[in-house]
């Protein structure tokens, strides 16, 4: 009788759309923003583009516009961001799952930041959209929120 009760919990799993075992054992999505956050408010741009998909294009809107490219180019985006900006802290401020196959979510980081050479910070949001994949959590969009 305990075999007819797997079964049916693995076919109504199945049916209501649960996410596949690998993705229940992940890290929760908040600890990724948090991570993502993290590496942000030190401008570490090396640490940020190892969390995006290495075959797959990200979005990316540093305040020019959206492009779509590849981790090298948004790399180079993120260096050039951080080029004329001191970061003061980031951290995260919601955090979202929006579901789907795969699954995704985002996350929104208040980055505070002063030019160099200036004393008065300013904040600005980061909306950081994500996608799982089987290594796990990837950055699929970045924007530099107005």
């Amino acid at each position: 009788m305990s075999r007819w009760y797997a079964l049916a919990a693995l076919l109504l799993s199945a049916a209501l759309g649960a996410p596949p075992a690998s993705a229940q054992r992940a890290a929760p999505l908040d600890q990724f923003i948090k991570e993502v956050a993290y590496h942000w408010s030190g401008n570490d741009v090396r640490a940020i583009a190892e969390l995006m998909p290495e075959e797959a294009q990200v979005l990316l809107d540093t305040g020019r516009g959206t492009e779509a490219v590849d981790t090298r180019h948004a790399a180079a985006a993120l260096r050039s961001l951080f080029a004329d900006r001191e970061s003061v802290g980031a951290r995260p401020l919601r955090v979202t799952m929006a579901g789907g196959r795969p699954q995704r979510g985002f996350g929104e980081i208040a980055w505070s930041y002063r030019g160099r050479g200036v004393s008065s910070a300013q904040t600005r949001s980061v909306y950081v959209g994500v996608v799982w994949t089987e290594d796990g959590w990837r950055i699929s969009e970045l924007r530099l929120m107005p």
